[in-house]
């Protein structure tokens, strides 16, 4: 497992990052921002159908792109299941969302600072044997409502939806919900199943972003993600249950 941290802090953005996946992120933002423009919540829920398809190091690299902006950034590692956001950033995860919600801590025990420039933190904390209750309370509405009030976006890690739907849970209260998928690993059954689970909760669905994209086509305008507007360039009905998702 730590060679897989490792090799996942590499993709982390940096000041050595090279240009092209840096833009290709700013451009992400950029839509995220537009999606958001009309909503209350300016937050963004970060999820996917599977596991292994990038979504924590899409939802960390997204989180700096923000913070680039000037504007204060909180990242909450909500996958209270399989956290890995204090793995990669190698912060302590002994307080955090998860004794925040329990009361086990303070809300100033429970986030990291300054990470970086503009860019604060709050681990999942420890594990939880019901996690779906505990996100699910109006403990957690009333934290995420209440940090509106101290940051311009907030960015949330959630579990893969083949795992549980705890991404769901923040539908109410949040600006909208990015669905992470790989190429050539993901499968449009994959896919489907995501859309159709999204579009049942009250989320807002602002679009996918893929991940590890090959270099065949645009070079010059993505390099390994691009950001498809609320999804709507998926027809459904063209889709087989076996293809696996490629350019």
């Amino acid at each position: 497992m730590q060679g897989y941290e490792s090799i996942t802090r590499q993709f982390i953005l940096n000041e050595n990052t090279p240009f092209v996946i840096t833009e290709a992120y700013s451009k992400i933002r950029t839509n995220l921002i537009a999606g958001l423009s009309e909503s209350p919540y300016k937050s963004v829920v970060i999820t996917s159908q599977c596991r292994e398809e990038g979504k924590t190091t899409t939802a960390i690299n997204i989180a700096l792109s923000f913070s680039r902006l000037e504007k204060r950034i909180l990242l909450i590692d909500a996958d209270l299941r399989r956290a890995g956001v204090h793995e990669t950033l190698r912060l302590k995860n002994r307080f955090g969302l998860s004794t925040i919600l329990t009361r086990e801590s303070d809300i100033y025990s429970g986030i990291c600072t300054e990470v970086r420039k503009n860019f604060h933190v709050m681990p999942s904390g420890p594990h939880l044997q019901n996690p779906s209750d505990v996100l699910g309370s109006a403990e957690t509405e009333r934290l995420i409502r209440m940090l509106y009030d101290y940051y311009d976006y907030i960015i949330i890690d959630s579990p893969p939806l083949c795992i549980a739907n705890d991404s769901l849970l923040f539908g109410g209260f949040t600006g909208g919900t990015a669905l992470v998928l790989r190429e050539n690993k993901t499968t449009h059954s994959d896919l489907k199943a995501a859309l159709t689970t999204i579009s049942l909760s009250k989320a807002k669905f602002l679009g996918v972003i893929k991940t590890h994209c090959s270099l065949k086509y645009d070079r010059s305008s993505d390099y390994r993600m691009a950001l498809e507007d609320n999804g709507t360039t998926v027809d459904e009905e063209d889709l087989t249950d076996d293809d696996v998702l490629e350019d």
